[in-house]
């Protein structure tokens, strides 16, 4: 057997969620007489030579008859085939590769052990690590071997996309890869086109010959055709493969090749309007009302036959369709399952539509409730919908768990579904409302997510107001299900405010309204409010706090078994951590994090851009800057495929850190500009200041944007206060960074003593390493170099024990300069080793960049010059006079006089031409000024 065929129900992946299907191994098999096409085979087996073989084209041209045929036309020594007969179900990229893998395996068993590994027994699995896995083990095979990838077109995935198109790019010699698909891949092919590495094969090729068409037809219906016969239909008929199996069934018992000639046109809407009149029209009157009545259904069994036509016989009746191949297929072999071809089906469905079309609707009325009866309620929806019943198809939706809906990313079949129901429909009805207040957290702007809660409340309002008014009428006084659903609510409403808001005080008022309507409950509505008082003491900066009553709803949500929550709650532990300075910690929970929502599938494994983009921060902290910038690129791809709203700011945050860490200025032009869009579509100002203000006011110092930064201050000092004290401090920082760029060392440290002795008091170590620098900063441009060293020396011993680095090195040369001195005066003789790292750390930094994009001079320059100072300098390389500065610059003559005077001083030099010459030899200015 070329196709080596080991037991797939023993899974290679030993934490492989659900067994593997071994019919999508098998080599399919076809219904109707095979024509032999050897010049097809010929052309195939040459292919075998090039790295990959797309076989494209339209429906029903016989693409996988085709490579069926192909590959048992092997020779026994022939390559081995790996075969994977794809469907829209492996769009998850863990089941694609997984499938691919197995396949790969069964031709060569070993070859996917390291790839396995890679994929499923890491607690952080990496696609890159799985692909290069497989590549290096493709490089050692010792003889030739075919993967098949059938019915490509199912493959909507991007990240699927990505790899694939990778894996091409770097194929070994010995693996020829197929494609057989009706649309070509969404990925460039352009290449292997370049390189002869490709062979196309497409409709033109696969078009059904004259000859093969008559010897089809001939076989099939035993039928003489003269030439013209055989000229009319070729024309008609133009090689669709489809086509002549439809007709070969419709010409059955006909006496002559005239009668089809005279009525089939050879287009497909034509041939679909023959196969009416001539399949259809001929059946049984029971036969043809049974075809059309149940071709509604995408599969069929006896008992929703029997619901939806009301009747007893649908066995009798399926049975006899399937005797008299109409297109019926079994889909189990115990027979209890069946399917129409597709373009059956359709022929079937517009019949029906357009020869009673109110049946129609009362049809899918009576499917979705035999699917709602058999706790179906995915199919019983869809049908509902198409009955147009949308009272009943609500109802439906609101039957779904709401407490299984939060945290998770957006479910498209629910969001769509509820997005054809009427407006009206929708806010009449708390539930459903609430629902899509859940559907929408993660990837809406929070105003729209607000604005469905506020229904909800409102649609609970009135709910509760009639249920009230019934109560009095029966004279009863228990609570009823709204005061629950209120709670949950309630609870919503308290994960919103927040996360996005950061008002702690509004926050913890929800919490309260939900936990009293939810007493004596368990369950993630509960959970949620703990939850949500986590985050009301992160707002606060109180991480200790927010830490033990994250670890509380985690706990208890792990021993439910929502292992979606449980990802939510572990990610949130993770920047908790970090924010509190405890980066080793930080980095087991995100392990933890990434190990639970790996498994998760579908769009929930998105939640994994989350625990990626803390450890990209983690890795640039620890100056592991290759690292961070592949694991913050996963995470941004994940993020902006699923459309992840709520994680871009943090996400293109992390981006634009190691784009300043690695001084790539452009990139970090780019992210920057993205994460102001972002913040301006979430319009949701905590989540800027909190995730994105400092890093912003990096970028625009490091650039020489001073206007953008002031143009930010102002519009600091005319907006009203945050709620939240945390992002106020984070503001905070970022102006006392603007001061320093304006040599305000004074006001600067005014504005830092309170900050710094709060994050203190509430141990948020990471800010307080971040102010210390600062001061640092701010006391040596006051010239208190005793103080400037007693703060870093504070740094040194703060950063040391959890590793930080880049905290250091991104504050510029200066901190070298002094780390230097301060080494020589160090009496902690167990941070010198640290500081030494530190110092190594400096050495690494990139050279060669465009000096007046960063915020620091040459380490050499041990006192910096301010960002006033570096704008009179690059005037003063253009030969402007003091007064052209002036004017300039807008400010008095006297002003840049002060100025110059600074700059001689500072550059050790008597006059301005010196000044220019020691500032290039310095690298403060290009050669060109």
């Amino acid at each position: 057997m070329v196709m080596r065929q080991n037991n797939v129900s023993e899974p290679i992946p030993r934490s492989f969620p659900q067994p593997l299907l071994a019919t999508k191994f098998l080599l399919p098999t076809s219904s109707h007489e095979i024509i032999a096409r050897p010049h097809l085979l010929t052309l195939l087996h040459a292919g075998l030579q090039q790295r990959v073989i797309l076989v494209s084209a339209a429906a029903g041209f016989g693409k996988t008859t085709l490579l069926a045929s192909w590959v048992r036309s092997f020779a026994p020594d022939h390559p081995p085939v790996a075969w994977v007969s794809l469907d829209a179900g492996d769009n998850i990229p863990f089941q694609f590769w997984t499938y691919v893998l197995t396949a790969l395996e069964q031709c060569q068993p070993g070859l996917s052990h390291l790839p396995f590994v890679a994929l499923h027994d890491t607690p952080q699995p990496s696609w890159q690590a799985m692909l290069t896995a497989l590549i290096n083990g493709l490089t050692q095979l010792s003889e030739p071997m075919v993967l098949v990838l059938d019915n490509y077109e199912e493959i909507t995935e991007p990240a699927i996309h990505a790899l694939l198109a990778s894996l091409l790019k770097h194929l070994p010699p010995l693996l020829c890869v197929v494609l057989s698909t009706r649309t070509d891949p969404p990925f460039s092919l352009a290449r292997l086109r370049t390189q002869a590495q490709i062979l196309e094969v497409r409709t033109e090729q696969l078009r059904a010959t004259r000859e093969e068409m008559i010897a089809f037809l001939r076989g099939t219906m035993n039928l003489r055709f003269t030439e013209q016969d055989s000229q009319d239909v070729d024309a008609r008929i133009q090689g669709w493969w489809a086509g002549m199996q439809l007709e070969a069934l419709a010409f059955k018992g006909r006496a002559h090749p005239k009668d089809l000639l005279q009525a089939f046109q050879g287009t497909q809407p034509a041939l679909f309007e023959y196969l009416v009149q001539e399949v259809l029209n001929r059946q049984p009157e029971q036969m043809r009302t049974f075809l059309l009545r149940t071709s509604i259904f995408p599969r069929l069994c006896n008992s929703l036959c029997n619901a939806v036509l009301e009747t007893q016989d649908s066995r009798l009746l399926l049975e006899e369709v399937e005797r008299a191949n109409l297109f019926l297929s079994s889909l189990d072999q115990q027979r209890q399952w069946y399917a129409y071809h597709p373009l059956f089906a359709e022929v079937l469905r517009a019949q029906l539509q357009q020869t009673a079309p109110t049946e129609v609707l009362l049809l899918h009325l009576r499917a979705s409730q035999w699917y709602a009866a058999q706790q179906m309620r995915s199919e019983a929806i869809q049908h509902a919908l198409q009955a147009h019943e949308w009272s009943w198809a609500a109802t439906l939706m609101e039957q779904i768990p709401s407490q299984h809906l939060w945290g998770r990313i957006r479910d498209p079949w629910l969001l769509s579904w509820i997005e054809q129901l009427p407006r009206e429909v929708v806010r009449e009805r708390p539930r459903l409302c609430l629902t899509c207040a859940q559907g929408l957290f993660w990837i809406a702007p929070p105003g729209v997510t607000e604005s469905w809660v506020l229904d909800a409340r409102r649609a609970w309002t009135q709910v509760h107001q009639r249920e009230e008014q019934a109560r009095s009428v029966r004279g009863s006084h228990e609570p009823g299900a709204s005061t629950l659903l209120l709670g949950e609510i309630a609870a919503l409403q308290a994960i919103i405010v927040g996360f996005y808001y950061g008002d702690a005080g509004a926050t913890r008022a929800f919490c309260q309204e939900a936990l009293t309507h939810l007493e004596g409950l368990q369950g993630a509505a509960r959970l949620q409010a703990t939850f949500a008082q986590a985050w009301a003491n992160f707002s606060e900066g109180d991480f200790e706090r927010a830490m033990q009553q994250t670890q509380i709803a985690w706990n208890r949500i792990k021993a439910e078994g929502d292992h979606v929550l449980e990802g939510v709650y572990l990610c949130e532990g993770v920047w908790e951590n970090m924010m509190a300075g405890k980066l080793n910690q930080a980095w087991q929970w995100s392990q933890q994090a990434i190990h639970t929502i790996h498994f998760l599938e579908g769009h929930q494994s998105a939640l994994l851009c989350w625990p990626y983009t803390f450890q990209a921060k983690m890795l640039n902290e620890w100056n592991r800057l290759e690292e961070a910038q592949n694991m913050a690129e996963q995470a941004i791809q994940l993020g902006e495929q699923t459309e992840l709203l709520s994680f871009l700011p943090v996400g293109y945050t992390i981006l634009l850190q190691n784009a300043l860490s690695q001084e790539r200025w452009e990139e970090a032009r780019n992210v920057s500009q993205q994460l102001a869009y972002v913040g301006r579509v979430m319009a949701s100002p905590y989540s800027v200041a909190l995730w994105s203000s400092v890093d912003q006011m990096r970028f625009w110092l490091a650039s020489g944007d001073l206007e953008q930064a002031r143009c930010w201050a102002r519009n600091l000092q005319r907006e009203a206060p945050l709620a939240s004290s945390l992002a106020r401090e984070k503001q905070g920082v970022a102006f006392i960074r603007l001061l320093l760029a304006e040599s305000q060392p004074e006001y600067a440290l005014h504005l830092l003593f309170p900050l710094v002795e709060r994050a203190i008091v509430t141990q948020r170590w990471y800010n307080v390493l971040e102010m210390l620098l600062l001061e640092v900063k701010a006391y040596h441009m006051q010239q208190q170099r005793q103080e400037a060293w007693a703060r870093l020396s504070q740094a040194v011993h703060l950063g040391a024990p959890e590793g930080y680095i880049r905290c250091f090195v991104d504050e510029g040369p200066l901190i070298a300069a002094l780390l230097s001195q301060l080494r020589e005066q160090e009496h902690h003789e167990e941070d010198l080793p640290y500081v030494e790292t530190l110092l190594r750390a400096f050495k690494q930094q990139p050279e060669g960049q465009p000096s007046h994009l960063k915020n620091e001079p040459s380490p050499t320059l041990i006192d910096p010059l301010s960002t006033r100072e570096r704008e009179v300098l690059h005037l003063l390389a253009r030969g402007a006079s003091n007064q052209e500065i002036a004017e300039s610059l807008v400010v008095a003559a006297g002003t840049i006089k002060h100025h110059v005077s600074n700059i001689l001083s500072k550059l050790d030099v008597a006059n301005r031409t010196q000044a220019v010459a020691q500032a290039r030899t310095l690298g403060l200015l290009s050669t060109r000024e």
